[in-house]
Protein backbone atom coordinates (compact mmCIF):
# COMPACT_ATOMS: atom_id res chain seq x y z
CA UNK A 1 0.00 0.00 0.00
CA UNK A 2 1.01 3.21 -1.05
CA UNK A 3 -0.28 7.16 0.37
CA UNK A 4 -0.31 9.11 -2.78
CA UNK A 5 -0.40 12.32 -2.59
CA UNK A 6 -1.83 14.77 -5.53
CA UNK A 7 -2.22 18.80 -6.04
CA UNK A 8 -3.94 18.09 -9.37
CA UNK A 9 -7.05 16.33 -10.42
CA UNK A 10 -7.01 12.45 -12.13
CA UNK A 11 -9.74 10.89 -13.62
CA UNK A 12 -11.61 7.98 -12.66
CA UNK A 13 -10.69 4.95 -14.10
CA UNK A 14 -6.74 5.99 -12.40
CA UNK A 15 -8.56 6.74 -9.42
CA UNK A 16 -10.14 2.93 -9.20
CA UNK A 17 -7.42 1.07 -10.97
CA UNK A 18 -5.38 2.91 -7.70
CA UNK A 19 -7.63 2.68 -4.86
CA UNK A 20 -8.85 -0.72 -5.97
CA UNK A 21 -5.16 -1.92 -5.66
CA UNK A 22 -4.70 -0.70 -2.49
CA UNK A 23 -3.19 2.31 -2.56
CA UNK A 24 -4.79 5.04 -0.25
CA UNK A 25 -5.43 8.54 -2.81
CA UNK A 26 -4.67 12.05 -0.12
CA UNK A 27 -5.74 15.30 -2.34
CA UNK A 28 -3.77 18.26 -0.60
CA UNK A 29 -5.50 21.53 -0.35
CA UNK A 30 -8.57 21.59 -2.28
CA UNK A 31 -10.15 25.08 -2.80
CA UNK A 32 -13.69 23.90 -1.78
CA UNK A 33 -12.65 22.18 0.90
CA UNK A 34 -11.03 25.15 2.77
CA UNK A 35 -14.58 26.85 1.79
CA UNK A 36 -16.40 23.84 3.38
CA UNK A 37 -13.94 24.11 6.45
CA UNK A 38 -15.19 27.79 7.05
CA UNK A 39 -18.61 27.00 6.73
CA UNK A 40 -18.52 24.35 9.16
CA UNK A 41 -16.46 26.35 11.90
CA UNK A 42 -19.49 28.90 11.22
CA UNK A 43 -21.95 26.33 12.03
CA UNK A 44 -20.27 25.09 14.99
CA UNK A 45 -20.23 28.71 16.67
CA UNK A 46 -23.56 29.28 15.86
CA UNK A 47 -24.35 26.38 18.21
CA UNK A 48 -21.36 26.22 20.77
CA UNK A 49 -21.06 30.28 20.67
CA UNK A 50 -17.66 31.28 21.73
CA UNK A 51 -16.22 27.71 22.66
CA UNK A 52 -13.48 26.74 20.41
CA UNK A 53 -15.33 23.86 19.28
CA UNK A 54 -12.31 21.45 19.90
CA UNK A 55 -12.16 22.27 23.55
CA UNK A 56 -16.28 22.75 24.34
CA UNK A 57 -16.11 19.31 25.75
CA UNK A 58 -13.90 21.25 28.88
CA UNK A 59 -16.72 23.46 29.16
CA UNK A 60 -19.66 21.40 29.19
CA UNK A 61 -21.48 18.51 31.08
CA UNK A 62 -22.38 15.44 28.51
CA UNK A 63 -25.85 16.92 28.27
CA UNK A 64 -24.97 20.29 26.86
CA UNK A 65 -22.50 19.00 25.10
CA UNK A 66 -24.80 15.97 23.44
CA UNK A 67 -27.65 18.86 22.45
CA UNK A 68 -25.35 21.39 20.87
CA UNK A 69 -23.52 19.21 18.61
CA UNK A 70 -26.37 16.85 17.96
CA UNK A 71 -28.24 20.14 16.54
CA UNK A 72 -25.20 21.12 14.52
CA UNK A 73 -24.84 17.78 13.03
CA UNK A 74 -28.53 17.73 12.24
CA UNK A 75 -28.01 21.12 10.31
CA UNK A 76 -25.18 20.21 8.54
CA UNK A 77 -26.77 16.89 7.30
CA UNK A 78 -29.93 19.16 6.11
CA UNK A 79 -27.89 21.68 4.08
CA UNK A 80 -27.93 22.05 0.95
CA UNK A 81 -24.65 24.32 0.96
CA UNK A 82 -22.21 21.78 2.38
CA UNK A 83 -23.05 19.05 0.32
CA UNK A 84 -22.80 21.39 -2.59
CA UNK A 85 -19.33 22.20 -1.42
CA UNK A 86 -18.05 19.27 -1.24
CA UNK A 87 -19.53 18.20 -4.66
CA UNK A 88 -17.00 20.92 -5.77
CA UNK A 89 -14.46 19.26 -3.59
CA UNK A 90 -15.32 15.96 -5.42
CA UNK A 91 -14.94 17.76 -8.97
CA UNK A 92 -11.50 19.31 -7.48
CA UNK A 93 -10.33 15.68 -7.53
CA UNK A 94 -11.40 14.87 -10.70
CA UNK A 95 -14.81 13.09 -10.09
CA UNK A 96 -17.56 13.12 -13.12
CA UNK A 97 -20.89 13.98 -11.38
CA UNK A 98 -23.05 12.67 -14.89
CA UNK A 99 -21.54 9.22 -13.39
CA UNK A 100 -21.02 9.39 -9.77
CA UNK A 101 -23.58 8.20 -6.74
CA UNK A 102 -23.03 9.40 -3.19
CA UNK A 103 -25.04 8.54 -0.17
CA UNK A 104 -25.24 10.84 2.84
CA UNK A 105 -22.84 13.61 3.90
CA UNK A 106 -22.51 13.45 8.06
CA UNK A 107 -20.55 16.10 10.03
CA UNK A 108 -18.60 13.53 12.36
CA UNK A 109 -17.81 14.62 16.46
CA UNK A 110 -15.35 12.26 18.25
CA UNK A 111 -14.70 13.39 21.74
CA UNK A 112 -11.64 12.49 23.71
CA UNK A 113 -12.23 10.10 26.48
CA UNK A 114 -15.60 8.45 27.24
CA UNK A 115 -17.76 10.59 29.26
CA UNK A 116 -19.03 12.78 26.19
CA UNK A 117 -19.93 9.78 24.06
CA UNK A 118 -23.17 9.81 21.89
CA UNK A 119 -24.95 8.52 18.74
CA UNK A 120 -22.85 10.21 16.74
CA UNK A 121 -20.54 11.38 18.88
CA UNK A 122 -18.14 8.26 19.57
CA UNK A 123 -15.13 6.37 17.63
CA UNK A 124 -15.95 3.98 14.91
CA UNK A 125 -14.74 0.27 15.01
CA UNK A 126 -12.87 -1.53 13.32
CA UNK A 127 -14.95 -2.39 9.59
CA UNK A 128 -14.74 -2.12 6.03
CA UNK A 129 -17.77 -0.01 4.29
CA UNK A 130 -18.39 -2.61 1.98
CA UNK A 131 -19.58 -4.96 4.41
CA UNK A 132 -22.95 -2.80 4.88
CA UNK A 133 -23.43 -1.97 1.35
CA UNK A 134 -22.39 -5.01 -0.54
CA UNK A 135 -20.64 -2.85 -3.16
CA UNK A 136 -17.29 -3.58 -4.27
CA UNK A 137 -16.37 -0.31 -6.42
CA UNK A 138 -17.47 1.94 -3.26
CA UNK A 139 -15.36 4.70 -2.03
CA UNK A 140 -14.65 6.50 0.74
CA UNK A 141 -14.07 10.05 1.04
CA UNK A 142 -13.14 11.64 4.81
CA UNK A 143 -11.72 15.32 5.52
CA UNK A 144 -11.07 16.93 8.66
CA UNK A 145 -12.19 19.88 10.13
CA UNK A 146 -9.68 20.77 12.59
CA UNK A 147 -5.64 20.04 13.12
CA UNK A 148 -5.27 16.33 13.16
CA UNK A 149 -3.11 13.96 16.00
CA UNK A 150 -1.63 10.49 16.08
CA UNK A 151 -4.30 10.28 18.98
CA UNK A 152 -7.32 11.48 16.74
CA UNK A 153 -7.25 10.65 13.67
CA UNK A 154 -8.39 7.93 11.29
CA UNK A 155 -6.72 4.04 11.43
CA UNK A 156 -6.32 2.41 8.00
CA UNK A 157 -5.04 -1.25 8.49
CA UNK A 158 -3.41 -2.04 5.02
CA UNK A 159 -2.40 -5.99 6.17
CA UNK A 160 -6.12 -6.69 6.28
CA UNK A 161 -6.15 -5.93 2.46
CA UNK A 162 -5.19 -9.16 1.74
CA UNK A 163 -6.44 -10.89 4.32
CA UNK A 164 -9.83 -11.96 5.90
CA UNK A 165 -11.45 -10.78 9.10
CA UNK A 166 -14.25 -13.05 10.59
CA UNK A 167 -17.50 -10.56 11.11
CA UNK A 168 -21.02 -10.57 11.38
CA UNK A 169 -22.26 -9.94 7.93
CA UNK A 170 -23.82 -13.21 7.63
CA UNK A 171 -26.45 -12.12 10.42
CA UNK A 172 -26.11 -8.29 10.35
CA UNK A 173 -29.81 -7.12 8.82
CA UNK A 174 -29.88 -3.55 7.17
CA UNK A 175 -33.86 -3.76 7.96
CA UNK A 176 -33.36 -4.02 11.52
CA UNK A 177 -31.09 -1.32 11.85
CA UNK A 178 -33.91 1.09 10.27
CA UNK A 179 -36.34 -0.88 12.54
CA UNK A 180 -34.29 -0.02 15.86
CA UNK A 181 -33.37 3.69 14.55
CA UNK A 182 -37.02 5.28 14.36
CA UNK A 183 -37.87 3.58 17.73
CA UNK A 184 -34.87 5.72 19.14
CA UNK A 185 -34.90 9.53 19.16
CA UNK A 186 -32.51 11.18 16.50
CA UNK A 187 -29.04 11.71 17.06
CA UNK A 188 -28.87 9.84 20.50
CA UNK A 189 -28.29 5.78 20.69
CA UNK A 190 -29.88 2.70 19.93
CA UNK A 191 -29.26 -0.90 20.65
CA UNK A 192 -28.32 -2.08 17.10
CA UNK A 193 -25.15 -1.59 15.35
CA UNK A 194 -25.40 0.28 12.62
CA UNK A 195 -22.89 -1.87 10.60
CA UNK A 196 -21.50 -5.72 10.63
CA UNK A 197 -18.20 -5.89 12.94
CA UNK A 198 -15.62 -7.72 13.40
CA UNK A 199 -16.05 -11.07 15.73
CA UNK A 200 -12.04 -11.84 15.62
CA UNK A 201 -9.14 -9.63 17.30
CA UNK A 202 -7.74 -7.67 15.11
CA UNK A 203 -4.00 -7.32 15.01
CA UNK A 204 -2.89 -3.65 15.22
CA UNK A 205 0.78 -3.85 14.70
CA UNK A 206 0.41 -2.89 11.17
CA UNK A 207 -1.52 0.37 11.31
CA UNK A 208 -1.50 3.45 9.47
CA UNK A 209 -2.84 6.37 11.70
CA UNK A 210 -2.84 8.97 8.88
CA UNK A 211 -2.29 12.53 9.57
CA UNK A 212 -3.60 15.23 6.66
CA UNK A 213 -4.36 18.60 7.27
CA UNK A 214 -7.37 20.33 7.11
CA UNK A 215 -7.78 21.06 3.07
CA UNK A 216 -6.33 17.90 2.52
CA UNK A 217 -9.49 14.97 1.44
CA UNK A 218 -8.71 11.19 2.15
CA UNK A 219 -9.31 8.64 -0.59
CA UNK A 220 -9.59 5.17 -0.05
CA UNK A 221 -11.55 2.00 -1.06
CA UNK A 222 -14.68 1.14 1.40
CA UNK A 223 -12.89 -2.22 1.61
CA UNK A 224 -10.26 -1.13 2.81
CA UNK A 225 -10.36 -2.12 6.73
CA UNK A 226 -10.22 1.02 8.83
CA UNK A 227 -11.74 2.94 12.08
CA UNK A 228 -11.67 5.66 14.25
CA UNK A 229 -8.30 5.80 16.19
CA UNK A 230 -9.59 6.21 19.75
CA UNK A 231 -9.32 9.82 21.04
CA UNK A 232 -7.04 9.61 23.83
CA UNK A 233 -5.84 13.43 23.01
CA UNK A 234 -7.62 16.45 25.22
CA UNK A 235 -9.34 17.36 21.66
CA UNK A 236 -12.98 17.00 20.16
CA UNK A 237 -12.46 15.43 16.64
CA UNK A 238 -14.57 16.66 13.99
CA UNK A 239 -14.49 15.22 10.60
CA UNK A 240 -16.74 14.81 7.44
CA UNK A 241 -17.09 11.91 5.06
CA UNK A 242 -19.12 10.35 1.93
CA UNK A 243 -19.13 7.11 0.16
CA UNK A 244 -19.41 7.47 -3.70
CA UNK A 245 -19.86 4.86 -6.82
CA UNK A 246 -18.79 5.29 -10.10
CA UNK A 247 -21.75 3.45 -12.98
CA UNK A 248 -18.33 2.94 -14.83
CA UNK A 249 -16.71 0.98 -11.88
CA UNK A 250 -20.00 -0.86 -12.15
CA UNK A 251 -19.95 -1.23 -15.73
CA UNK A 252 -16.66 -2.49 -15.90
CA UNK A 253 -16.09 -4.39 -12.58
CA UNK A 254 -13.30 -2.26 -11.51
CA UNK A 255 -13.48 -2.79 -7.69
CA UNK A 256 -11.94 -4.26 -4.92
CA UNK A 257 -11.83 -7.86 -3.77
CA UNK A 258 -13.74 -9.66 -1.11
CA UNK A 259 -12.49 -11.42 1.20
CA UNK A 260 -14.64 -12.06 3.79
CA UNK A 261 -18.50 -10.43 3.11
CA UNK A 262 -21.32 -12.80 3.81
CA UNK A 263 -23.44 -9.80 2.86
CA UNK A 264 -25.22 -10.46 -0.91
CA UNK A 265 -27.43 -7.89 -1.41
CA UNK A 266 -26.10 -4.41 -3.07
CA UNK A 267 -27.39 -1.57 -1.73
CA UNK A 268 -27.57 0.70 -4.67
CA UNK A 269 -30.48 2.46 -3.40
CA UNK A 270 -28.56 4.31 -0.97
CA UNK A 271 -27.13 6.11 -3.33
CA UNK A 272 -28.30 8.98 -5.64
CA UNK A 273 -26.26 10.82 -8.69
CA UNK A 274 -24.85 14.36 -7.70
CA UNK A 275 -26.66 15.91 -10.60
CA UNK A 276 -29.99 14.67 -10.43
CA UNK A 277 -30.49 13.12 -7.50
CA UNK A 278 -32.18 10.29 -9.07
CA UNK A 279 -31.46 6.97 -7.21
CA UNK A 280 -28.98 4.53 -8.55
CA UNK A 281 -30.83 1.85 -10.48
CA UNK A 282 -28.53 -1.44 -11.33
Amino acid sequence: MKVIHLNHPIDDQERAELLFSGHLLVYTQRESMIELIEFTKALLKEHLGELDPTHAQHQLNKQDFLKATGAAQTQFRCSEKARQLFFHVLNECGIDPKVCYYDHFPLRVVPFAEQHKGADRAAIGHHRDTWGSNINCQQNWWAPIFDLTTERTIAIYPDYWGKPLANTTATWCFDTLLEKRNEAQRERIFDYPSAPSPIEKVNEDGVVKLIIQPGDVLNFASAQLHASVPNTSSETRFSVEMRTISVEDLNTMRQAPNLDNAGTKPMYSWFKNIETKQALVY
